[in-house]
C-alpha cells in the first residue's frame, strides 16, 4: 500500500441517523442489564431506581464531550483521533489502545454469554462453542459491508427492545407498591455505590463515534445518536428496574443470579430471559467488532499499527483485515479462557479513555474551536465528565485497575518500539509502498 494510497484511505458514508441511533442502542443495551438489576437492588433496595436515573446523568456529561467531539472530528477511530488531534499523538494512541481493549474483552465476554445462554435454552450445545461460532459470525457479517451489519443489528435491537418491553408490558399490571417501601433502606451512601455500578451498564453509548467516517451529515447525526441512544437505554432500564422491583422486591432480585429471570418466572414468560441474553449478546459483539475495527483502521492509516489494517476492500467497502484482526484476538480469548474474570478490566480501562476524552473536549473550549455541536454548559460538562470517569474508573477492584495498567504500559512500549522502529526503517515491510 503506497503512502498516498494510505493517506487517502477512508471509508463510504452509508449510515443514517436511525443506523447510528440503532449502533449506539446495540453497544448499550446488553446481557448487563439482565444481572445489573440484582446486584445494585441488593445495594440500593427500592432506591435503585435513584441509581439508574443518577448514573443516566453521570454518562450524559460524558456524552456531551463525545458529542461535541464528534461533530467537530467525524473521522473513524473515535477516541484515538480526539487525543490524537487535541492532546497528544501518544496520547491518542494509549486511548485508542484502552478503548480497544477492553471493547475486545467486552465483546469476548458478551460472546461467551451468548454461549451460556444458548447452552442453557440447548443442553447439548457447548458453550463455548456457541462463543466461537458467534465471533466467526459476527465477522463475516462486519466483513461483508457496513450497511450488512447496520441492519443485522437494526433487526436485533428492535427485537431485544421488543423482549424488554414485552416483559414490561406483562409486569406492569403486577406490579405491588408496597415493594417500594422503605425506598432507601440502607441509607442514601449505598445508593451512590449502586451508581457507580450501574454507570457500568450506559459504557456503551460512544461506540457510534468510531464509525464517523461512515455516517451521512456527521455534524449532526452523530451527536443526536450518541445523546438520544443514552437517554433512550436509560428510559428502557429505568421502566425495567421498576417492574423487576415492583413485581419480585428488591429482596428477593437482590438473592438472585439471574434477576430477571425471577420476575418472569413469576409472571410466567420464562423464555424471555433467554431469548433476550440472546440477542443483547449478539448485538453488544456485532457493534463491539464494528467499533474496534474502525479504531485499528484509524491507528493503521496513521502509521502505528501495520499499515496493511487500512486497506479497504474494494467491493465491500470496509476495513476487512481490521475487522479480521479484532476477530482473531477476540476468538483466542474466547477459546483460551474465561473472560468473566477479566470482564471488570474493560470498566477501567473504557473509563480512563473517558477521562481523557473529556480532557480533549475541554481543549476545544480552551483552542475556542468551534464545534458543530456544542452545549451551553461547556466547560463544565468536560469538568463533570472528567471526575465522575476518573472517580468511577478508582472505583472497580485493584485487581482490574493492575490488569487495566498492564495492558496500557503493553501500548506505551508499543508505541514506543514500533513508531519509532518504523521511522527508523526497521520494518519496510509493514510500511507502505
Amino acid at each position: 500500500m503506497r503512502e498516498g494510497d494510505l493517506r487517502a484511505a477512508s471509508l463510504k458514508r452509508q449510515l443514517g441517523l436511525l443506523d447510528s441511533l440503532s449502533i449506539g442502542l446495540g453497544a448499550i443495551i446488553g446481557a448487563g442489564i439482565f444481572v445489573l438489576i440484582g446486584i445494585a437492588a441488593g445495594l440500593a433496595g427500592p432506591a435503585v431506581l435513584l441509581a439508574v436515573l443518577i448514573s443516566c446523568l453521570s454518562a450524559t456529561f460524558t456524552a456531551l464531550s463525545f458529542a461535541e467531539l464528534a461533530s467537530a472530528l467525524p473521522k473513524a477511530g473515535g477516541v484515538y483521533e480526539y487525543g490524537r488531534a487535541l492532546i497528544h499523538p501518544i496520547v491518542g494512541f494509549l486511548m485508542g489502545w484502552m478503548w480497544v481493549a477492553g471493547n475486545i474483552i467486552l465483546s469476548a465476554t458478551a460472546s461467551q454469554g451468548f454461549g451460556y445462554y444458548l447452552s442453557a435454552l440447548v443442553p447439548v450445545v457447548d458453550y463455548k462453542a456457541a462463543a466461537a461460532m458467534l465471533v466467526i459470525a459476527v465477522s463475516v457479517v462486519n466483513a461483508l459491508g457496513t450497511r450488512l451489519s447496520a441492519g443485522v443489528n437494526n433487526v436485533l435491537v428492535v427485537a431485544k427492545t421488543a423482549v424488554l418491553l414485552f416483559l414490561v408490558g406483562v409486569g406492569l399490571w403486577r406490579v405491588e407498591f408496597s415493594n417500594f417501601t422503605p425506598f432507601v433502606p440502607h441509607g442514601f451512601t449505598r445508593v451512590l455505590e449502586a451508581t457507580a455500578l450501574f454507570y457500568f451498564a450506559y459504557i456503551g453509548f460512544p461506540r457510534v463515534s468510531a464509525l464517523a467516517e461512515e455516517v451521512k451529515d456527521p455534524e449532526k447525526n452523530l451527536p443526536k445518536a450518541i445523546l438520544f441512544a443514552l437517554w433512550i437505554s436509560a428510559l428502557i432500564y429505568l421502566l425495567v428496574t421498576y417492574t423487576a422491583v415492583g413485581v419480585s422486591g428488591w429482596v428477593k432480585l437482590s438473592e438472585s443470579k439471574a434477576p430477571l429471570e425471577t420476575v418472569a418466572r413469576q409472571l410466567g414468560i420464562p423464555w424471555v430471559v433467554g431469548v433476550g441474553g440472546l440477542l443483547a449478546t449478539l448485538s453488544v459483539v456485532l457493534t463491539s467488532v464494528m467499533g474496534q475495527s474502525r479504531v485499528f483502521f484509524a491507528m493503521a492509516r496513521n502509521g502505528e499499527i501495520p499499515t496493511f489494517l487500512a486497506r479497504v476492500h474494494e467491493r465491500f467497502k470496509t476495513p476487512f483485515y481490521a475487522v479480521a484482526l479484532s476477530s482473531v484476538v477476540m476468538l483466542v480469548l474466547v477459546l483460551t479462557i474465561d473472560i468473566t474474570g477479566l470482564a471488570m478490566s474493560t470498566s477501567f480501562l473504557i473509563l480512563m479513555s473517558h477521562v481523557f476524552t473529556n480532557i480533549a473536549a475541554f481543549q476545544l473550549y480552551r483552542r475556542r474551536v468551534e464545534a458543530p455541536f456544542k452545549t451551553p454548559s461547556r466547560p463544565l460538562h468536560c469538568i463533570l465528565g472528567m471526575s465522575m470517569s476518573l472517580l468511577l474508573a478508582l472505583s472497580v477492584e485493584r485487581r482490574a485497575q493492575i490488569f487495566g495498567a498492564a495492558i496500557t504500559l503493553a501500548g506505551v512500549a508499543w508505541y514506543l518500539f514500533y513508531v519509532n522502529s518504523v521511522k527508523k526503517g526497521l520494518f519496510r515491510f509493514l510500511k507502505p509502498g
